[in-house]
């Protein structure tokens, strides 16, 4: 039997943490906003630092083992294009937390909660 998709909605970003080249950056709402939609196949997002534009992109997405794998088909990053990324995922109430891990290391973790 095949489980609900516990992701299908859309989600705005709580707060976020990220590797740097010296260590992690953390980001919180307000001064980052952003809004997550996703579908049965798709994810997209859109983000705004302090008000202005900042980042957007999507992509199709599968859930395997307990990740989401998330694959890059547009965006403003291009770095970001045709990439996938893995991330181990866990909802608990009406929050996401997914964490990205990149030989062992911790690259990003961050919090979404679910709009209703």
């Amino acid at each position: 039997m095949v489980s609900a998709n516990p992701l299908l909605g859309s989600w705005q970003f709580v707060e976020g943490k990220y590797a740097t080249s010296d260590g992690y950056v953390t980001a919180k709402a307000p001064e980052i906003t952003s809004v997550k939609l996703i579908t049965p196949s798709h994810f997209s997002y859109i983000t705004q630092k302090q008000g202005n534009f900042h980042y957007a992109g999507g992509g199709k997405y599968v859930l395997q083992d307990q990740q989401f794998i998330e694959t890059f088909s547009y965006g403003n990053v291009p770095s970001l294009l045709g990439k996938s990324m893995a991330f181990d995922y866990k909802v608990e109430g009406d929050l996401w937390h997914h964490t990205l891990y990149e030989n062992g290391k911790l690259v990003e973790a961050e919090i979404w909660q679910r709009i209703k």
